[in-house]
């Protein structure tokens, strides 16, 4: 992610918070705590403020008002002269137009971005021209469409390393797909993909692999696709070759993964420990402490501050690099220092990493003790996680009889039935 340069020149004294606190939370790439300062009140005579309230907006799902913030300061002569700057807001402008399913115009932001920057991108330059060609292969696909036409619930099944799968269908086959808030896109093997009838559009996009290998994608689409009585519409999945779904020396294999663009367009998901995925609309007002990444992913704020990628499709909690780099004398000081192998598409890689006993992950009014959590010392996967202080995954889901994801009030919560 691109840090968040606002240069304020107002200090909040009504809320009692410093302009620099404001800039470390947006430098931290917190914006679930900012969200919760007031800021649709905030004023001021430059862009800073618009171009704060643009980058919480989108983190928090308010695409449209994120939107409209750019389009003021898009209007203004210093945005407009300040080539960094622009590249900031082009690029959000862009993800709330990937958040929103237009592709054509996401690819045009993308586009302007390379065509009058490029020379200030630097060695970043081919991830933006590898997704203005992915958007623009995906320009004439109409936006993702989602019938819900009752409350329901789906029986998901457990394989090998806890991962929960779905049964997903086309008209022409069924398959079971890991149900993977982890998974900024959908994505098949290509065998699976012939088989349900998936159109490819175009090929060979660069994509990060889960360990931090460069891994090519081709990038489809299904006109239809049912998860137990809801219809998806024009679902765009990323295919990958067969092999990588498969390991040596595990007798698994995985044909792809539901992600995070089909998840949030239902209302609420609450996922029961016995595998039961129960969708339905949900009244209740809850403080948010959940918000989106530029990679779309889940992010979910733990123990108050730190930030962590939900990943149902993980076995195992983890912390970054990132997060050791903040608490490194601590954690050299009281880590087990030792070596991960980790597994995933792209094959398996051995990291580097210390273990932490007994650390506590603390959730709204939830606090579980995991009796071991790795810190990964170096970058550990190419897709954005490393922006971010690691991944919540499965070790601690699994310890209350559900979690409850509410993408109305973006809030995340576990919880028990009693």
């Amino acid at each position: 992610m691109r840090k968040l340069i606002l240069l304020f020149s107002v200090l909040f004294f009504m809320m009692k918070i410093a302009a620099q606190d404001v800039q470390k939370l947006c430098d931290e790439g917190n914006f679930i705590a900012v969200s919760h300062l007031g800021i649709e009140n905030w004023e001021s005579d430059n862009f800073s403020i618009p171009l704060l309230k643009a980058a919480v907006y989108n983190a928090m799902a308010r695409f449209e008002e994120s939107n409209k913030e750019i389009e003021l300061l898009l209007q203004m002569n210093d945005v407009k002269e300040n080539p960094q700057i622009m590249i900031n807001v082009l690029t959000l402008q862009a993800d709330n137009y990937v958040k929103t399913f237009q592709y054509e115009q996401t690819a045009d932001s993308y586009k302007k971005i390379t065509d009058n920057y490029g020379d200030l991108l630097g060695e970043g330059k081919w991830s933006y021209q590898n997704a203005y060609r992915m958007y623009a292969a995906l320009s004439t696909v109409e936006p993702l469409q989602v019938f819900i036409p009752h409350d329901t619930k789906i029986q998901t099944t457990i394989v090998k390393e806890n991962l929960p799968q779905v049964q997903v269908r086309t008209p022409k086959d069924s398959v079971s797909l890991v149900f993977d808030t982890g998974a900024g896109t959908s994505c098949v093997s290509k065998s699976v993909a012939n088989r349900l009838g998936i159109k490819i559009l175009a090929d060979s996009f660069i994509v990060g692999g889960p360990i931090a290998n460069t891994e090519y994608m081709s990038i489809g689409i299904a006109d239809t696709l049912y998860l137990g009585d809801i219809l998806y519409e024009n679902v765009v999945f990323g295919i990958f070759e067969d092999e990588l779904g498969t390991w040596s020396g595990h007798d698994y294999i995985i044909n792809g993964a539901l992600g995070f663009p089909e998840m949030r367009a239902l209302s609420s998901i609450k996922i029961h420990k016995n595998g039961i995925l129960e969708i339905f609309k949900n009244e209740e007002a809850h403080k948010s402490n959940m918000m989106f990444s530029r990679s779309q992913q889940i992010i979910v704020q733990v123990n108050d501050s730190l930030l962590l990628v939900l990943d149902t499709g993980g076995n195992w909690s983890n912390f970054s690099i990132n997060y050791y780099n903040k608490n490194k004398e601590q954690i050299d000081k009281t880590g087990q220092f030792t070596t991960k192998t980790r597994i995933g598409f792209g094959g398996i890689k051995e990291f580097s990493v210390y273990k932490l006993n007994d650390f506590p992950i603390k959730i709204n009014t939830s606090t579980t003790i995991l009796p071991e959590i790795v810190v990964y010392t170096e970058r550990s996967c190419a897709s954005g996680e490393y922006e971010y202080d690691g991944f919540l995954g499965q070790d601690v889901i699994l310890q209350y009889d559900y979690m409850l994801l509410d993408f109305k009030n973006m809030c995340f919560s576990l919880g028990n039935e009693n």
